[in-house]
């Protein structure tokens, strides 16, 4: 029997490494029919993992011991670490990411980390952001529109970790650590390497594309912009400069775009009779509550708290709200905004706005209209 006890070369996904695995004491293979390959059945001889493998090259002569002869090569068919990595991801991010793993298999969770951390810089250089603190380089990145919302967050919580791991900051690491930075990190890659590109496809195929704004630069859709190409109403977008780091008013952003401040509408949540309202008016205003309540049918009426707006949904929680992302609310826009003029409302993304004809927003919204501002 102890010919049948092959040696095989193989990359262990229990050790993390090459290792040498073999056949015990018998024969412990299935011979398929031509059509498909055979497998073998092993032993890892590092770490005792039972692994199935593909074998290479040509059979060996079964007369001959396998003990003196040199271990095959052999592609590990199971278990499974993790799928094959898109094409579409860089080389350099998808060796991070698997060096990640391996480490994470092998017990050394902070270099686990430490290696997410060099994949966030990496996707960094890869859009052209590199030479400075890593901090800075996602901050460019949000503020491009490469990442944003829980995906920008996401981004910060993976640096933050990646930096723990690489200095002496007293927190131990558990394997719980590294298995969910991991798991981000691949998140991460398929939303910049393989959904972007795979949803551009799809709105190329369904006749929509970005819209081109100044210089030719494309934009990516927000729910406001998709809310407005499916309505079919014609919009512009402007962009202007946004920094992460700063609060602006919406007041500041008028002045930027050089557009009179009545143009420039904002859209606060009133809670009227205990139900969330939008009132919609000019940014140089301030909403009567009373007016508002009145305008609705109500009687007790009051600013929301930002907990309560943030419960909203994520439309509201990324601090740009667009009266156009909150289908499920009844809205009252300022009988100011009814005149034949373009006004610009946020695109529910930093550094974006959206122009519009005042009476296209009435009725994509489907707004009420009313005297809501305090003079």
């Amino acid at each position: 029997m102890g010919r049948w006890a092959a040696k095989f070369d193989v990359d262990c996904p229990g050790c993390a490494g090459r290792s040498l695995a073999r056949e015990p004491d018998g024969p412990h293979r299935a011979f398929l029919p031509p059509d498909l390959a055979s497998f073998a059945v092993t032993v890892c001889q590092l770490c005792g993992q039972v692994l199935f493998l593909a074998p290479e090259g040509p059979e060996p002569d079964p007369d001959v011991d396998p003990d003196t002869q040199p271990p095959r090569r052999a592609r590990v068919l199971w278990p499974v670490t993790g799928r094959p990595p898109a094409e579409t991801i860089p080389a350099p991010l998808t060796r991070e990411l698997a060096e990640a793993a391996a480490c994470l298999r092998a017990g050394a969770y902070t270099m686990a980390l430490v290696n997410v951390r060099r994949l966030l810089e990496g996707v960094c250089a890869d859009h052209g952001v590199a030479g400075g603190p890593l901090f800075h380089g996602l901050r460019e990145l949000r503020k491009r529109g490469v990442i944003e919302g829980r995906l920008a967050d996401w981004a910060e919580e993976l640096r933050e970790v990646g930096n723990e791991a690489a200095h002496m900051s007293g927190r131990r690491v558990v394997r719980e650590d590294a298995e969910d930075a991991i798991a981000l990190a691949e998140a991460l890659l398929d939303h910049l390497y393989v959904f972007t590109g795979r949803y551009e496809e799809f709105r190329r195929r369904r006749g929509g594309t970005g819209r081109p704004v100044r210089s030719g630069v494309v934009v990516r859709e927000t729910p406001a912009m998709k809310t407005l190409r499916k309505s079919g109403i014609r919009f512009t977008p402007h962009r202007y400069a946004h920094d992460p780091a700063s609060v602006r008013s919406r007041r500041d952003i008028a002045d930027e775009l050089g557009v009179a401040p009545l143009r420039v509408l904002k859209a606060v949540i009133v809670r009227v009779d205990d139900r969330a309202v939008v009132a919609v008016l000019p940014v140089r205003h301030d909403v009567d509550v009373t007016a508002l309540a009145k305008a609705v049918g109500g009687h007790d009426a009051r600013l929301a708290a930002l907990s309560e707006v943030s419960r909203l949904g994520w439309a509201t929680a990324s601090e740009v709200m667009s009266p156009l992302a909150l289908p499920y609310l009844p809205v009252v826009v300022d009988a100011s905004i009814a005149a034949p003029v373009s006004v610009y409302v946020s695109s529910g993304r930093h550094g974006l706005e959206l122009e519009l004809a005042s009476a296209d927003l009435i009725l994509v919204t489907g707004a009420t209209t009313a005297a809501i501002t305090a003079r």
